[in-house]
C-alpha cells in the first residue's frame, strides 16, 4: 500500500470517529419538540380547588407532547423538588418525579424548569426535595421532561427525567397523596446567576455545534494531507 493511501484512510477513519463520537453527545440535548397535537397528550384542563393550570402548558413540558394516563395498582414513592417550604400558599405542586437528587441545578436542568419570570415568585430553584407517597389508584400522567419552554423563547433546558402530572381538581390536601417534611439539597454556588445554572441556553451543547467542530477538525486534516502528498 503506497503511503500516501494510507494518509487518506487515516484520515476518514478520524472523520468517521469524530461523527461517531458526535452522535452520543448531541443525543444529551433530547429529542427537538414536535407541533402539539391533541391526543399525544390529552390532559384534561381541569376547574382546580388549589393552583390553576393551563392544559397546553402541561402537555407542552412533556419531550414531544407525550404522555400516557396511568393508574398505579399500588402505593408508590415519588419525588418533588421546590423552593419555598415556609410558603404553603405557593407551594402546590403537581409535578412529580422519580428521579432522586441532591444538587439544586441538576433538578433544574433535568427536570427543564422554567428559567426566566414574568413572575419569579412561581419559578423553582429546586432548594428543597419531598416524598410524597401517592395511594394506589391514583391516576397520573407520565412520561419524559421535554425542552423546556419550547415555544418564544427556545428550546435551553434538556429535560430527560421521569415526568409525572396530577391533574384532578385537588392535591394539596388530596387523601392520595401524603407529602413528607422539606430536605434541603445542596446549591450549586458555580453560576453567578439567581437561577443557579450560569446561561441557560448553553447548559448542554448544540447537536449542530459539536456535528460542525467534529467535521471541521477532520476537514482540516484532510487538507493537510492533500498539500503534503501534492506540495
Amino acid at each position: 500500500m503506497k503511503h500516501g493511501d494510507y494518509r487518506w484512510r487515516t484520515a476518514l477513519q478520524a472523520l468517521a470517529m469524530l461523527v461517531a463520537l458526535a452522535i452520543p453527545f448531541s443525543s444529551r440535548a433530547g429529542p427537538l419538540p414536535i407541533p402539539f397535537s391533541p391526543g399525544t397528550c390529552d390532559v384534561p384542563q381541569t376547574i382546580t380547588n388549589d393552583k390553576p393550570f393551563d392544559a397546553a402548558q402541561v402537555a407542552d413540558s412533556f419531550s414531544n407532547h407525550e404522555c400516557v394516563l396511568q393508574t398505579f395498582t399500588q402505593d408508590t414513592t415519588f419525588y418533588r423538588y421546590y423552593s419555598f417550604p415556609n410558603l404553603p400558599n405557593i407551594n402546590i405542586g403537581r409535578y412529580l418525579t422519580t428521579n432522586f437528587f441532591d444538587l439544586n441545578s441538576d433538578v433544574i436542568v433535568w427536570l427543564a424548569l422554567y428559567p426566566f419570570p414574568p413572575n419569579p415568585q412561581f419559578q423553582n430553584f429546586g432548594y428543597y426535595r419531598e416524598e410524597v407517597l401517592v395511594l394506589a389508584g391514583t391516576e397520573l400522567f407520565e412520561g419524559i421532561a421535554g425542552p423546556q419552554p419550547s415555544t418564544n423563547i427556545g428550546s435551553c433546558y434538556a429535560g430527560g427525567a421521569a415526568q409525572f402530572f396530577f391533574a384532578g381538581a385537588n392535591i394539596s390536601n388530596n387523601a392520595s397523596f401524603t407529602f413528607s417534611s422539606a430536605q434541603a439539597l445542596t446549591k450549586d454556588t458555580r453560576y453567578p446567576n439567581q437561577y443557579g445554572v450560569g446561561d441557560p441556553c448553553n447548559v448542554v451543547p448544540e447537536p449542530g455545534t459539536l456535528m460542525l467542530l467534529g467535521i471541521g477538525a477532520a476537514g482540516m486534516l484532510l487538507v493537510g494531507v492533500r498539500r503534503r502528498k501534492y506540495g
